[in-house]
């Protein structure tokens, strides 16, 4: 999956996994990286508003009128998208979505909003390993290929469902967080009980596998479950619109080799599926790459918590591990990057690369845009002296 980026180096260790490091100096506004997600999902409550193929949402509050007639679960916004996707779907989740919500699960907890959101991204990962792996019959890949050639973008990085396996998990115990324990343990109890009715239900395949191979299936099915849970949850990101409402969730491996840290050199730019990833600032040879995974505008014991117990790991940045001195700098510094609009958790970047040396000989204007709502903020060379 990771080819080689002009700049960019992938290491891993046993501490932070894998992760970029620069192999070079990097100027301010660089495009490091850029990806698609190997898989996503739209928001349960804006299904019915937000397409599944491109995952973006329509400015008007009309519902979409595009959808699968298979499984009623996902809608369109136009016809090429569509076309791009509705074939790849009906191949691999639309049978398991089509019974997310049917009476016949004798196990049907009280999930939230959220929750179905998510069982909807693992439905989804798990009906591509049935088809791709169990029964080795993968979508075909001219179909594939095609799509991928209307983007158009071949500096864009693809993912495969290997990279999803092989993503760094975080284990979530009784012990580390009870509460994600228990509603995890009733995410895995209702995915066996929907492919239990899916396989063991399916006349279509009958006559080519006997249920013995679909229980044997269904076991595999099951011990992936929680694996695939633990590594979205750490890994997975959400797709907002410019007003800061999730439309959906994506898994991007490629884009998982950022880690995380409370005083980031990078920032995601997100644009449906489609992610890239930008310098924040001068960045040295040898300094790791990092993006945040949280709002950072908060006190350093919300923002652990908000890692500990969404992301399952203790944070070890330096703004969280410093003196109160250096914490102090290091807040300042960083919040000349926060958006200035209410609510808005984006960061300021600049679009066009911007030379290092441009920012010490010139006092030019420079017009950085928020990676979230696209909020302009004009600034002088200064502002990105420490």
């Amino acid at each position: 999956m990771f080819k080689s980026f002009n700049g960019l180096e992938l290491k891993s260790s046993e501490n932070e996994g894998r992760y970029l490091i620069a192999t070079r100096d990097i100027q301010i506004g660089e495009d490091l990286l850029k990806c698609k997600s190997y898989f996503a999902v739209t928001s349960e409550t804006l299904k019915t508003t937000s397409c599944f193929n491109c995952i973006k949402q329509l400015p008007s509050v009309i519902k979409l009128s595009l959808k699968c007639n298979q499984c009623n679960e996902i809608w369109y916004c136009n016809e090429q998208c569509k076309n791009e996707n509705i074939n790849k779907h009906q191949h691999y989740e639309c049978k398991f979505y089509k019974k997310l919500k049917s009476p016949k699960l004798k196990v049907y907890p009280n999930f939230d909003i959220e929750t179905f959101t998510e069982i909807r991204m693992i439905v989804g990962l798990l009906s591509r390993y049935y088809q791709d792996i169990l029964l080795n019959n993968k979508f075909i890949e001219q179909q594939l290929n095609n799509n991928n050639n209307n983007n158009n973008d071949n500096e864009q990085l693809t993912n495969t469902l290997d990279d999803v396996f092989d993503l760094v998990e975080n284990q979530v115990t009784e012990e580390s967080n009870p509460a994600a324990k228990e509603r995890i343990d009733s995410i895995v109890e209702f995915i066996s009980e929907l492919f239990n009715l899916v396989l063991l239900g399916s006349t279509t395949t009958k006559s080519i596998i006997n249920n013995d191979d679909k229980i044997e299936m269904i076991r595999k099915i099951n011990e992936k479950s929680r694996s695939i849970i633990h590594k979205t949850r750490c890994n997975q990101f959400g797709i907002w619109t410019k007003n800061d409402k999730c439309i959906g969730v994506a898994v991007s491996p490629s884009s998982s080799y950022f880690n995380h840290s409370c005083i980031p050199n990078c920032t995601d730019v997100r644009d449906g599926s489609n992610m890239t990833f930008k310098s924040l600032y001068p960045i040295k040879k040898g300094d790791q790459l990092t993006i945040s995974y949280i709002e950072l505008d908060q006190p350093i014991q919300d923002r652990k918590d908000e890692l500990k117990y969404g992301y399952y790991f203790d944070c070890i940045c330096p703004r969280c591990n410093g003196d109160s001195n250096s914490i102090d700098s290091m807040d300042n510094w960083i919040s000349k990057f926060y958006c200035s609009q209410k609510k808005c958790t984006g960061l300021y970047y600049s679009k066009p690369m911007i030379p290092i040396l441009n920012t010490l000989t010139s006092n030019h204007e420079i017009q950085l845009s928020c990676s979230n709502c696209n909020n302009i903020n004009i600034v002088t060379p200064s502002f990105f002296n420490k």
